[in-house]
């Protein structure tokens, strides 16, 4: 039972964070604050995929499309999310709109402000399903499923390019789901996230080093603590392609990825490490991701 035990927690713990989770590429930071939108000053449309201990029935996978860009002004950006999560027998579905006003601090660098709003929905995966009793309480008191909005916010300090700092606060109101099922409670959980980014840029711009850091705080009802951390290094070769590797919970990562102009595509791979390498294979995590970088800024359009 304990190898069972070992297996379930993790698996819990990649479905409890979905609704904020730790990506494994470098996919920026707005999914990590709301004021990290459109930080670069050009527009952007990601789309990233992943998979967990895919060989375990019913395994988490989701996938993620989000943008973001400049307003007319340049003092202003706005942003969009759209993850869907599974895992088990539940489903979450999570969209998100955010606006952010940039006020710039002088040499290019900019402090953000953002506020979001987000709709979320829960519901069972029927075809997950293996009811031993008719009137089991999933089938009677959750078959609809249940929605709900929340609030998001979010403060960043950075400049284009180079470094970026930023906070985000999640799920302020913290809503749950009208489910009645005695033993489960399904809330979006409030968050913290503290996020970083710097860039060293060498031989003339040809090779530039990345590192990343990302440590969000998950506040489940008991108001304990449960941290999830990672941290990522890369380098950038020519803008033709990236390679590095990152260390998050229980898992070291290997990164890689491919620029085709203003296109990015990237894999990263995530190689279990303590207790859960007795009863699992070595990589138990595989994320894909696609980046597509727009002019949409004065500035960019301008440097055009």
């Amino acid at each position: 039972m304990k190898q069972f035990a070992i297996l379930i927690s993790f698996l819990v713990l990649s479905v409890s964070v979905s609704a904020q989770r730790i990506w494994g590429n470098p996919i920026g930071p707005y999914p990590y604050s709301p004021a990290g939108a459109n930080v670069n000053d050009l527009g952007e449309i990601v789309a990233t995929y992943h998979r967990n201990y895919a060989s375990a029935n019913n395994a988490p996978q989701g996938a993620m499309l989000m943008g973001s860009t400049s307003l007319p002004y340049d003092n202003m950006g706005a942003g969009f999310r759209f993850d869907y999560e599974t895992g088990g027998v539940l489903k979450n579905v999570m969209a998100e709109a955010t606006y952010v006003y940039k006020i710039n601090l002088g040499s290019n660098n900019k402090l953000g402000l953002a506020v979001s709003g987000t709709y979320n929905q829960t519901s069972i995966d029927n075809s997950a399903l293996n009811p031993q009793h008719h009137y089991d309480p999933f089938l009677i008191y959750a078959a609809d499923g249940d929605q709900w909005f929340d609030v998001n916010v979010g403060a960043s300090l950075y400049k284009p390019n180079h470094y970026y700092f930023g906070l985000g606060f999640y799920n302020l109101v913290g809503n749950s789901t009208t489910w009645k099922i005695q033993g489960f409670d399904a809330r979006t959980a409030r968050q913290g996230v503290v996020t970083g980014m710097y860039t060293l840029h060498t031989f003339n711009g040809d090779l530039n080093w990345e590192a990343t850091g990302h440590l969000m705080l998950y506040f489940p009802q008991d108001s304990t603590l449960t941290p999830v951390y990672d941290i990522n290094l890369r380098a950038i070769v020519r803008k033709v392609f990236w390679l590095g590797g990152g260390y998050t919970n229980n898992m070291v990562k290997a990164l890689g990825g491919i620029y085709f102009q203003n296109l990015a595509v990237g894999y990263a791979c995530g190689i279990g490490i303590g207790d859960i390498t007795d009863y699992t294979y070595l990589c138990p995590r595989h994320e894909l991701m696609c980046r597509l970088e727009l002019n949409t800024s004065k500035k960019s359009k301008n440097k055009r």
